[in-house]
């Protein structure tokens, strides 16, 4: 609930901000000077933070604080590093952005046979669909959706023992933003978006892990088989609220 509460906030403000600026610039839509099919391109790099709620994994840190009295917190927020290239289509309000991101989320911590660390790296690639309603030389308001992909890979020691294990996913997202372009090229940009992709399943791919409760919580690894936590299987995920901050380059 927290988590809504802050993304709704952020949301509001870029919104409110948004309609602020375009208002009291009297913004303009791009929509009268067609230029058949040309349309102009843009590429953008940053960095995000996503309340990505990795539950399963947080209950084995509970248990591995309660069997090993190991001094790791529980996965907070991860952090999203993605680069971005764009089309605009001249004439129309629409735009088509190619996106893929790198995924890290980590805790560390240790007992007494060791270390107790807790690792996720990923990617993404999404395709998104964007629409400017409201606009001006300064200020672009837009909206967003997509569908994409997104991999997971995790590593967990605890003490002697150490598990690595792989899931995979197709996602959704959407969400606002706004670039604020103090030249024609050179723009801030900042988005707040929603994205849905949990990762219900998970192999084994390494590790000296093969028995139950080896590693505390993990009642089944090894092999190529499924990781299981308390008897079901391991769900990891790369959804939660998303907010971006980064730069764009118009050509």
């Amino acid at each position: 609930m927290r988590a809504f509460n802050k993304a709704s906030l952020f949301l509001s403000t870029v919104l409110l901000i948004s309609v602020f600026f375009v208002q009291d610039a009297n913004a303009q839509r791009r929509f009268g000077s067609s230029r058949g099919l040309s349309g102009d391109m843009s590429i953008g790099l940053g960095i995000s933070t996503v309340s990505a709620g990795q539950d399963d994994l947080n209950s084995a840190i509970d248990q591995a604080v309660t069997d090993r009295t190991a001094s790791t917190k529980n996965l907070g927020s991860a952090w999203e590093f993605y680069a971005n290239w764009s089309y605009r289509f001249s004439g129309t309000p629409y735009a088509f952005v190619f996106r893929p991101s790198y995924f890290t989320q980590s805790t560390e911590g240790s007992a007494a046979d060791g270390s107790y660390d807790y690792k996720l790296t990923g990617f993404t690639v999404f395709p998104i669909f964007r629409l400017y309603p409201l606009e001006n030389s300064f200020i672009k308001f837009y909206m967003q959706t997509g569908l994409g992909y997104g991999s997971l890979n995790g590593a967990i020691t605890a003490g002697a023992k150490n598990l690595d294990f792989k899931g995979s996913a197709f996602g959704a997202m959407g969400g606002i933003g706004v670039d604020f372009c103090f030249t024609d090229a050179h723009c801030l940009t900042v988005e707040g978006n929603i994205r849905y992709m949990p990762i219900e399943r998970n192999i084994t791919t390494g590790g000296n892990c093969t028995a139950a409760n080896e590693i505390p919580g993990v009642s089944q690894c090894g092999g190529s088989s499924e990781v299981e936590i308390g008897d079901s299987d391991l769900r990891t995920t790369m959804s939660g609220v998303q907010g971006l901050i980064g730069y764009t380059m118009n050509f």
